[in-house]
C-alpha cells in the first residue's frame, strides 16, 4: 500500500483554514466525516477528548501529527491539512516543537489495527521529514497537487512492522563522566529503569539500569545499617554519608544489545521477552536514534484506553 492511497481527494484539504491545532483537528475530523469515514461520531470525540494533546507528533518545525485509536473507525483512515499560516499548538513542548507548523496529518485507526496504524504513523512521520515533500505541500493549491507529490505517491508501507515504528526518541542519554547518583535521581526522576550511556561523539558505549545501580548503591547501604550508623544521624552527616563518588562510566554494563530502525519488530520483541532486559538502544552506524522497551511495545500496540464510551 501507498501512502497516497490512505488519503482521498476529500480528505486533503487545501488550504487548512486553522489558526490552531485544535482548529485544524475539527476541520480534519469534518473531512474524515464528510467521506464517510467516521462510523461513530461520538465515540470520535471521546477518543480526541482523552488523547489529545498526548497523542501528537511534532515532525520538526514544519508538520504536526495527531493520531488517534478508536473503533469508532472501521480502518486506518488519514487526511492532510495545509494552512495558510503556522498554527499555534497545544501542550508543554508545543512552543518549541513545531511553532511553526503549517502541515498537519491526521490518523485514525480501530485498536486491532495496531501493526498498520504504527506502520502509518512511522511512514507518514517519515515523508513529512524529507524537505522536498514539505516544500511540495507548501506549495500545493489543490488535493491533487498533494497527491501527485512523489514522496507521498510513489512511498509504500512496509509489509511487516520494524523498530523503527515503535521506537521511541531518546528521552535520557547518559555521559560517562555524569555522577551515579545523580544519574539515578535522573532515571527515578523520569520513572525509568535503564538508560544509554553515550560518548561525545553520540555512540553507545554502555548501558545503566537499576541493576547496576543497586550493585553499586547496595553494600554501602547494607554497611550502614549493619553498624547502626543510619540510627540518630544528623541531616549533614546523612548527605556526606550517601554522597558516593563515582561516575557512571565506572559501573554502567558495557555489553550492550543494540537493534537498528530496520529490523523485524517481532524479532526484537522475542529478544525482549527472553533476554534480562528492558530497554534496548536503537542506533545507526553506533549512534544513539532512539531506544526501545518492553512497555512502549505494549502501549503503541495496544493503544489507549476510551474511556467514557
Amino acid at each position: 500500500m501507498r501512502l497516497a492511497d490512505l488519503l482521498s481527494r476529500r480528505r486533503v484539504v487545501v488550504p487548512l483554514e486553522a489558526d490552531t491545532w485544535d482548529k485544524g483537528i475539527r476541520a480534519l475530523l469534518d473531512a474524515c466525516l464528510a467521506d464517510g469515514k467516521i462510523r461513530d461520531q461520538t465515540k470520535m470525540e471521546t477518543a480526541v477528548r482523552n488523547a489529545w494533546p498526548e497523542d501528537t507528533l511534532s515532525l520538526g518545525p514544519h508538520a504536526v501529527l495527531p493520531h488517534f485509536r478508536t473503533d469508532a473507525v472501521d480502518d486506518v483512515v488519514a487526511a492532510l491539512g495545509v494552512a495558510r499560516k503556522p498554527m499555534t499548538g497545544r501542550g508543554a513542548e508545543s512552543e518549541d516543537a513545531a511553532a511553526g507548523a503549517r502541515i498537519m496529518l491526521l490518523i485514525l485507526a480501530p485498536p486491532r489495527e495496531a501493526a498498520a496504524y504504527l506502520q502509518a504513523v512511522a511512514a507518514f512521520a517519515r515523508a513529512l521529514a524529507q524537505p522536498d515533500v514539505v516544500n511540495g505541500l507548501h506549495a500545493a493549491r489543490t488535493s491533487d497537487d498533494v497527491l501527485a507529490l512523489p514522496g507521498l505517491e510513489g512511498v509504500r508501507l512496509e509489509d511487516e512492522l520494524l523498530v523503527g515504528d515503535v521506537m521511541s526518541p531518546v528521552g535520557v542519554a547518559l555521559a560517562p563522566e555524569q555522577p551515579i547518583e545523580a544519574a539515578a535521581r535522573l532515571l527515578a526522576r523520569r520513572g525509568l529503569d535503564a538508560a544509554p550511556v553515550v560518548g561525545s561523539d553520540g555512540v553507545v558505549i554502555g548501558l545503566l539500569s537499576s541493576r547496576e545501580l543497586l550493585r553499586y548503591f547496595l553494600p554501602s547501604y547494607v554497611q550502614r545499617v549493619q553498624t547502626g550508623e543510619h540510627k540518630g544521624m544528623t541531616k549533614a552527616r546523612a548527605s556526606a554519608a550517601t554522597a558516593m563518588p563515582g561516575q557512571v562510566g565506572s559501573v554502567m554494563a558495557r555489553n550492550v544489545l543494540c537493534v537498528s530502525e530496520d529490523q523485524s519488530l517481532s524479532d526484537v520483541a522475542t529478544l525482549l521477552a527472553n533476554k534480562e532486559v528492558s530497554c534496548l538502544p536503537v542506533v545507526r552506524d553506533g549512534v544513539l536514534r532512539g531506544v526501545l522497551t518492553r512497555a512502549e511495545i505494549v502501549r503503541k500496540l495496544v493503544g489507549q484506553e476510551e474511556r467514557g464510551s
